[in-house]
């Protein structure tokens, strides 16, 4: 139990990956136009380490970071947008409904929070698909809202983890050194059993893909072979004549 292979110390181990990773997380994350990229790296990283893949920590972060920088920073520019035309919304309803009153402004301001929450669901997978796949910004974000719907038990224990851990971080800052790698750890947890089967789908396309252009090119080299054959075999009748 207490040898370096044990469960313990491999444990203690891991509790270290994830306090680093939090660091570094904050650190890029300060110029806020990386913040996107941060999270990402953040996602790639710490899906590595619940998954117990081998794993260094800065090296896998800093090569997710360097990866995913510009598209990391379009889709953070355009949730970022979609919450602030939101939250706008709801302060105009709330001053519509403190002017007139009624229910109108009322029904308005709980469809504008959830469509704020269907956003933030959208936030939460939409950075580990670009960890994890290859694809367009329009498309990781149009991933990211299906994931986020098909998987809704998933998303309401993450959204509601990073919620109330979010709110305590916010209320006491000090605290974040345990509690951004601890959101860390159980979104990344989570996200990695939700996207595993997307993943093994994507491996065995690419795969089958590689195979279908491996055939292409041996059956292109036969041909170009078979036509080389059938020259030589012409030169050589010329040359018997």
């Amino acid at each position: 139990m207490f040898s370096l292979d044990g469960k313990f110390f491999r444990g203690l181990m891991k509790i270290g990956d994830f306090l680093i990773l939090g660091v570094l997380g904050v650190f890029f994350a300060l110029p806020v136009v990386t913040l996107g990229a941060s999270v990402t790296a953040m996602f790639y990283t710490g899906m590595k380490l619940t998954k117990d893949e081998e794993s260094y920590v800065f090296k896998d972060f800093w090569r997710s970071f360097k990866m995913n920088l510009r598209q990391g920073f379009v889709i953070e520019l355009i949730i970022a947008a979609a919450a602030f035309i939101l939250i706008s919304n709801i302060n105009v309803c709330l001053q519509w409904g403190d002017a007139e009153g009624g229910l109108v402004p009322v029904l308005f301001v709980y469809a504008t929070f959830g469509l704020l929450l269907i956003v933030a669901g959208v936030a939460l997978y939409a950075f580990p698909l670009l960890a994890k796949f290859s694809d367009t910004v329009f498309n990781t974000i149009k991933n990211g809202l299906l994931l986020c719907t098909k998987h809704f038990a998933q998303t309401f224990v993450m959204l509601l983890i990073t919620g109330v851990i979010g709110y305590f971080t916010f209320t006491m800052p000090p605290i974040m050194i345990l509690t951004i790698p601890f959101v860390c750890y159980v979104d990344s947890f989570i996200m990695a059993r939700v996207l595993a089967p997307y993943i093994k789908q994507s491996e065995e396309a690419a795969a089958k893909a590689l195979e279908e252009e491996e055939a292409k090119e041996a059956a292109a080299a036969e041909e170009a072979a078979a036509i080389e054959a059938e020259k030589l075999a012409k030169i050589m009748g010329r040359e018997s004549e």
